[in-house]
C-alpha cells in the first residue's frame, strides 16, 4: 500500500469507526486485513468487513495515526475464532496508545477468541498399535517440536523409564580439558550408569537426559556412550556435580525412539518427518484435535527503554493465548535455578501502564510473561496461566539495570490463578521477582508447581541489591514441590530486601525430594524483610528457615504442623538473624528447632508454642528445657500452651476466644481476604482440580551401613562406587594398580595445587551407625609432600560434631586434635585402626591403634567432642596444597559385637 492510500484508508477508518467515546475495529476469522475493520462481519459485496489478525488490527492503528494523534481511546474487538501465528505478534512504541487514548486488544465476551502458536495436524492413519502422520516440513528442516497436545491435554515425548527415574552409578574417570590437554574432572560432564540404562540410541544426536539435582535440572545432550565403561559422557556441563547432593542422581532419557512404549506417549523422527503416537484408552486421532506447537512466543512488546522509546498505554484483555514451543539447544541447557533463562509467550522489554487482564496463557513450553528491563507501572490481572513448560510469571532481569529507564519497577501481578507448570523445566516458579523493586504480587493462587511458588529477590549475601520494597501479600500458596525437587520455599527470599514485605499469605502443602521444603524461606543474605500475618503448615522440613541474613522481622504468624521440624536457622553469625515474635507454633511430633541456635543472636519473645503430642510435657528448644532457654533470653514473655483453634486436624486455624495467644497480643488473621477474588466462578476455579494430592511419606531413618571396601572389585582408572566424592578441576580420587596393601587395587588420592579449597579432592562414607561401639580401619600410604586427613563426624542440622580425628602431615607427623602424637614412616603401609563409643557408650575418648602394616601397634586413649553420640560420615580428605598423593585400601566400618 502506498503512502495516499495508507493516508485514505486512515481517514476512511476515523470516519466510519469514531464514536464519541472510542473508535472501534473488529477482528474477526472471517475477516481480511485489506479492509478498513470498521464492521464486525463482511458487507453483503464483500468490499469491506472485519480485518483478519491482530497485526492488521496493529497496522491500521498505525495507518489511523498517519492522520495525527489518538484523539479518543481505540478498542480492537476480537470475535470468537482460532487465529494462528508462527511469530510472536510485535508492538512498537510507534504502537503505543496514551493516557486519554489507551488502545485495548479485547475478545470477544462470553467465548475468548483463542491465538495460537501452534499447528493442527491432521492425516492420521493407524499402524498396528500406533497412529502416525508424515510431516513433510518436519523432514525438510523447516519445523521440528518438543511438545503435543491431544483434545487440550498435554502428551508425553517418549522417555525411559515411564515412570520413575533411573538413578546413576558412580562418578566416570577424569576427562582430557579440551583447552588445556590436561586431565580434567569430569564431574559435571559425565556419570556411570546401571546396566542397560543408557545405550547407543539410534538417534544419540537428538536424545535428551534430564538430570535432576536439588533444586533444578539439567538437560543434557549426549556425546558420547561407552557401554562397556557404562560412562556416559554430555556435551557440555551442568553447573554442579551430578552428585553434589550425593550419589544415586535420578534421571530419565526421553525423545528416542526406543522409548516409545506407553499410552499417551508420542515421537517425532526428525530424518523422516514421521510423528508416531501411541493412544490411550479410546482415543481416535481422526476425529481428535491434536496441536503442535511453531511459534516460540506470542505476544511481544519491543520498546528501547535506553532511548526512552516506551511501548505504553496497551491492553490485552479477554483472549486465550496458547501454544508455543521450548527445545533443548543443541549442547543442552541448565539453568542455575528458577528456570531463570526461560522466556515468556509474553515478553515486554520498555513498557509502561500496559496490562493483560482475564486472558488465559496456557499450553506453553515457557514461562506465561516476563517484564523485563525497562517496565514499569504494568498490571498483570486475572488470568488462568496453566500447562507450562516453565513458570508463570516473571518480574525482571538477574542483573542491575544500567540506567534508571531501564529498572523494572512497579509492576503488579494481581489476582492470577497460576498452575500446572514444571512441565519441562520442573524448577520453574509461580512469581519470579528478580532484580526489581516496587513491584506487588497479590491475591494470586498459585499451586501444582515443582519447585517454589514466589522467589523474590536474586542476590546472595550482604551486597546491596535492586530488590526491594517488594511487597507480597494475600496469596493462597499450596501443592509445591510434590516431592519432584527440594531446596524450596511457598515463598522463597534472597539477598538483602529493604523494605520487602510477606503478609498475609496462606501456604501449604510443600513437599521436597530430600533437600528441604519451607512454607516462607529466607535464604542467603535475606535481609530486612517484614514477614508478617501468613499461616505456613503441611511441610516436609519445616515451616519458616533462615539460611542466614540480618535483621528480619518474622511475627504474628501460624507456623504450623511440619513434618520434620518447624523453624530452621542455618548459619549462625555475629549479627542479629531476626526478631521472632507474637507467632504460633504448633506441632505434634516433638521436633521444634533445626540447625543452630547456640550463639543466642535471634530475638524471640511473645511466642505461643505447643507440642500435641505431648501435652503434659515440657518442649525442648534444641538441647534445652524451655527454663534454660529463658534464662539465656530468650521467650521470657512466651507460654507454653494450648493455641486453642478451631479444628487444627483439619486445618482451621481460627482461634478460639479463650485462646491463650490473644493474651500474648497475637492478632487473628482473617483468611477470608487471601486468594483469588471477583464473581464466584473465578474464586472458585481452583477447586475443580481433581489432584493426586500428594502424601509425604515419612522420612526414613538412615539404616546402618557397614562398611567393607578393598577396592578389588572396583574398575581401575574409575572413581569409586560407594562412597561421595569431592573433587575440583584438579586432582582426582581413582582405583589404581599402582599399589596396594593386599591384592591388587588400592585407592590413589591426588592433590594438586590451585584448588579454591586446600580439603579437596575428599571423600566420604556415611554409616549412620547410632549405638554401641564401633571399629574402623584402614590402610594408607603418605607418598612425601601429601597430607591425609581422616576424620568421623556426626550431623546435627547444618553443624557437625567431631569425632576421632587423625592427620598425618607430608612430613610423617600424626597430629590429633591440632597436636602432635607421634610420627610414622612415609612411602609405606600403615594399619590404622579406630574404636569409639556411640549412643549411651559414648565416653568423649576413643583409641587409636597405628603403626607398620604387620608390625607393632601403638594405642592412645584420645578425647572428642563429648557430645559425639552418632556416626554419620567417615571422610578421607586429601588437604595438601602441592602435587602429591596418598593411597587408601581395605577400608572397614562397623559395630563391634
Amino acid at each position: 500500500m502506498n503512502q495516499l492510500a495508507r493516508i485514505l484508508n486512515a481517514i476512511a477508518v476515523v470516519l466510519m469507526c469514531q464514536t464519541a467515546t472510542a473508535v472501534d475495529l473488529f477482528v474477526s476469522p472471517a475477516g481480511n486485513d485489506a479492509w478498513t475493520g470498521s464492521l464486525a462481519a463482511p458487507n453483503e459485496a464483500r468490499t469491506d468487513g472485519p480485518l483478519a489478525s491482530l497485526a492488521g488490527a496493529r497496522d491500521a492503528i498505525r495507518n489511523l495515526k498517519l492522520s495525527g494523534p489518538l484523539q479518543q481511546p481505540v478498542l480492537v474487538r476480537v470475535a470468537s475464532g482460532r487465529y494462528a501465528v508462527t511469530e510472536p505478534l510485535v508492538f512498537e512504541p510507534q504502537d503505543s496508545g496514551t493516557e486519554q487514548a489507551p488502545i485495548t486488544y479485547q475478545g470477544e465476551p462470553g467465548a475468548r477468541p483463542i491465538l495460537s502458536g501452534g499447528r493442527e495436524i491432521s492425516g492420521w492413519q493407524q499402524q498396528g498399535d500406533r497412529w502416525v502422520v508424515h510431516l513433510p516440513d518436519v523432514e525438510a528442516g523447516r519445523w521440528a517440536f518438543a511438545a503435543l497436545w491431544v483434545d487440550g491435554q498435554r502428551r508425553t515425548r517418549a522417555r525411559i523409564p515411564n515412570e520413575d527415574y533411573f538413578y546413576t552409578a558412580g562418578k566416570a574417570p577424569p576427562i582430557t580439558d579440551p583447552t588445556t590437554g590436561q586431565p580434567a574432572s569430569s564431574a559435571r560432564v559425565a556419570f556411570r550408569f546401571k546396566p542397560g540404562d543408557i545405550r547407543q540410541f539410534s538417534n544419540l544426536d537428538d536424545a535428551i537426559v534430564v538430570v535432576y539435582q536439588s533444586w533444578e535440572v539439567g538437560h543434557q545432550r549426549i556425546a558420547s556412550v561407552d557401554e562397556a565403561k557404562r560412562v556416559v559422557t554430555f556435551r557440555s556441563p551442568l553447573p554442579w556435580a551430578f552428585d553434589h547432593w550425593g550419589g544415586n542422581v535420578r534421571y530419565f532419557v526421553e525423545n528416542v525412539p526406543e522409548a516409545l512404549d506407553a499410552p499417551g506417549q508420542w515421537y517425532l523422527d526428525r530424518r523422516t518427518g514421521l510423528l508416531s503416537y501411541l493412544p490411550l484408552p479410546g482415543e481416535d486421532l481422526t476425529q481428535a484435535t491434536v496441536v503442535a506447537p511453531v511459534a516460540k512466543q506470542l505476544l511481544v512488546l519491543r520498546g528501547e527503554p535506553a532511548e526512552n522509546r516506551f511501548v505504553s498505554h496497551l491492553r490485552f484483555e479477554n483472549l486465550r493465548l496458547l501454544h508455543t514451543d521450548w527445545e533443548v539447544p543443541p549442547q543442552g541447557h541448565a539453568s542455575i535455578q528458577a528456570a531463570c533463562n526461560f522466556p515468556g509467550a509474553i515478553e515486554a522489554v520498555g513498557a509502561r501502564n500496559c496490562s493483560v487482564e482475564a486472558c488465559e496463557l496456557g499450553h506453553l513450553g515457557t514461562y506465561g510473561a516476563w517484564l523485563r528491563f525497562g517496565c514499569q507501572d504494568n498490571r498483570i490481572v486475572r488470568n488462568e496461566i496453566h500447562d507450562l513448560g516453565a513458570g508463570g510469571v516473571r518480574l525482571g532481569e538477574q542483573s542491575d539495570p544500567r540506567t534508571e529507564p531501564e529498572t523494572a519497577q512497579r509492576n503488579v501481578v494481581d489476582n492470577n490463578w497460576i498452575y500446572d507448570g514444571g512441565k519441562i523445566d520442573p524448577g520453574a516458579v509461580g512469581v519470579w521477582i528478580g532484580r526489581t523493586s516496587h513491584n506487588r504480587v497479590s491475591h494470586n493462587e498459585i499451586c501444582d508447581l515443582n519447585y517454589t511458588g514466589i522467589s523474590v529477590g536474586w542476590s546472595w549475601g550482604y551486597a546491596p541489591s535492586s530488590a526491594h520494597h517488594n511487597v507480597i501479600e494475600f496469596n493462597h500458596i499450596h501443592n509445591i514441590g510434590r516431592g519432584v525437587l527440594g531446596d524450596m520455599g511457598g515463598i522463597y527470599c534472597l539477598g538483602d530486601s529493604p523494605g520487602t514485605v510477606v503478609r498475609n499469605n496462606l501456604v501449604h502443602d510443600v513437599y521436597d525430594y530430600r533437600t528441604g521444603s519451607l512454607a516462607i524461606y529466607t535464604d542467603e543474605g535475606s535481609t530486612g524483610i517484614l514477614i508478617e500475618n501468613n499461616i505456613g503448615y503441611g511441610t516436609t522440613y519445616a515451616n519458616f528457615h533462615q539460611h542466614y541474613g540480618r535483621e528480619n522481622i518474622v511475627r504474628n504468624n501460624i507456623w504450623a504442623l511440619g513434618q520434620d521440624y518447624q523453624l530452621s536457622r542455618a548459619r549462625q553469625e555475629e549479627h542479629l538473624s531476626f526478631t521472632f515474635e507474637r507467632n504460633i507454633v504448633y506441632f505434634d511430633n516433638g521436633k521444634l528447632l533445626k540447625g543452630g541456635w547456640t550463639n543466642d543472636r535471634f530475638v524471640m519473645d511473645r511466642n505461643l508454642y505447643w507440642d500435641a503430642s505431648q501435652p503434659e510435657g515440657d518442649i525442648m528448644f534444641g538441647d534445652a528445657t524451655f527454663a534454660q532457654w529463658q534464662a539465656r533470653g530468650h521467650d521470657r514473655n512466651s507460654r507454653i500452651a494450648d493455641p486453642r483453634f478451631v479444628d487444627a486436624a483439619r486445618f482451621d486455624f481460627r482461634l478460639q476466644p479463650d485462646s491463650p495467644a490473644l493474651q500474648l497480643g497475637f492478632v487473628p488473621i482473617d483468611t477470608s481476604r487471601i486468594g483469588l477474588y471477583g464473581e464466584p466462578d473465578w474464586v472458585h476455579a481452583p477447586q475443580r482440580i481433581q489432584r493426586q494430592v500428594y502424601v509425604p511419606r515419612p522420612r526414613a531413618e538412615p539404616q546402618p551401613t557397614p562398611i567393607h571396601e578393598d577396592f578389588e572389585q572396583a574398575l581401575a582408572g574409575m572413581p569409586p562406587e560407594g562412597p561421595t566424592t569431592s573433587i575440583e578441576n584438579v586432582g582426582s580420587i581413582l582405583v589404581t594398580e599402582e599399589v596396594a596393601a593386599a591384592g591388587k587395587q588400592s585407592l590413589k588420592f591426588t592433590d594438586a595445587p590451585g584448588q579454591k579449597y586446600s580439603f579437596n579432592p575428599h571423600l566420604w562414607y556415611s554409616p549412620h551407625l547410632a549405638k554401641g561401639p564401633v571399629r574402623g580401619s584402614f590402610d594408607v600410604r603418605i607418598e612425601s609432600g601429601a597430607v591425609g586427613h581422616f576424620e568421623w563426624r556426626e550431623y546435627s542440622g547444618s553443624a557437625y560434631r567431631v569425632g576421632p580425628s587423625v592427620r598425618i602431615e607430608g612430613d610423617g607427623t600424626l597430629l590429633s586434635g591440632g597436636k602432635p602424637i607421634g610420627r610414622v614412616p612415609l612411602g609405606s603401609w600403615l594399619h590404622i585402626e579406630i574404636a569409639c563409643g556411640l549412643g549411651d557408650a559414648a565416653s568423649g575418648t576413643w583409641t587409636l591403634r597405628y603403626g607398620s602394616l604387620g608390625g607393632e601397634a601403638t594405642q592412645l586413649e584420645l578425647p572428642c567432642d563429648p557430645r559425639f553420640r552418632k556416626l554419620d560420615w567417615v571422610g578421607f580428605i586429601a588437604d595438601a596444597t602441592v602435587a602429591a598423593a596418598f593411597y587408601v585400601d581395605n577400608v572397614t566400618i562397623a559395630a563391634s559385637p
